[in-house]
């Protein structure tokens, strides 16, 4: 697939972080996962599209309801990884395919259930995201989004930027804020069945084990150090609205994620 910056460095950004994403995801938030997807009610039959899917843990949740999951993602690696865990967790078949979400190759109104789970920071071009994500849903069909979401305040908002671009060796991240989410589904006309948001602790090294640093595995530990540092630093006068703390031994701090489920008129 031949793209164009800044996608073709947000491609690469996810193929390096497969790893150490998985590895958290099917780990600490295995539970997590469980409860974000029992909240969706997936009924048996259903056709569900996975959007962005990483290493595949929405999937292999939503088809153990009995679903028939398609999931995507634009990086090569995690898609290698979802394939990879399917085959241990010995789960029905899952159709895994590397696409752009804001290109699907995919026929229109053909989807129950369209999922997209923490990934529209990413997109360089959430509306397109949102248009396909209706384009393949069919009439009556429902739309689920999990996604962590910025503070309200611009100047905490901006801070957040900051550091996920430090983070990511310059690749451009935005975290929209509740508002700014919910007004891309309301644009495109959709009915809004059910919302919460809930504050979710994170651990820190969690957090610092994704950045990318060039040059290596001692170029990354300093960045890592770097960003302890600097996202330490925001904890006084909480100038990124993370809410950090340390509690047994560890640092964490607050992810905000809301949970909107939306159905196509």
């Amino acid at each position: 697939m031949a793209l164009t910056e800044p996608k073709a460095g947000v491609q690469r950004l996810f193929n390096r972080l497969s790893g150490p994403y998985a590895r958290v995801v099917f780990s600490r938030l295995q539970r997590e996962t469980q409860a974000d997807v029992a909240w969706v009610h997936p009924r048996a039959g259903e056709k569900v599209l996975d959007l962005a899917c990483g290493p595949g843990t929405l999937a292999l949740e939503l088809v153990g309801y009995g679903c028939r999951v398609y999931a995507v993602d634009l990086a090569e690696q995690m898609i290698a990884r979802a394939q990879v865990a399917r085959r241990r967790r010995r789960c029905p078949p899952v159709h895994f395919a590397v696409a752009d979400v804001e290109q699907l190759p995919l026929p229109g109104d053909v989807f129950d259930l369209v999922a997209c789970a923490f990934s529209f920071a990413d997109f360089p071009a959430p509306v397109q995201a949102v248009a396909e994500m209706c384009r393949v849903t069919r009439r009556g069909g429902r739309r689920a989004v999990l996604e962590a979401v910025a503070p309200e305040d611009p100047a905490q908002s901006a801070e957040l930027d900051r550091l996920e671009r430090l983070r990511s060796a310059g690749v451009s991240a935005h975290l929209l804020s509740l508002t700014e989410l919910t007004a891309l589904f309301r644009q495109a006309s959709l009915e809004l069945l059910d919302a919460k948001v809930s504050e979710r602790k994170r651990r820190l090294e969690d957090w610092l084990g994704a950045a990318v640093g060039e040059g290596g595995v001692p170029a990354q530990r300093r960045l890592q150090r770097h960003l302890r540092v600097k996202l330490l630093e925001t904890a006084r006068g909480d100038a990124a609205g993370l809410h950090i703390e340390r509690h047994r031994g560890h640092w964490f701090f607050s992810a905000k994620v809301a949970q909107l489920l939306w159905r196509k008129p």
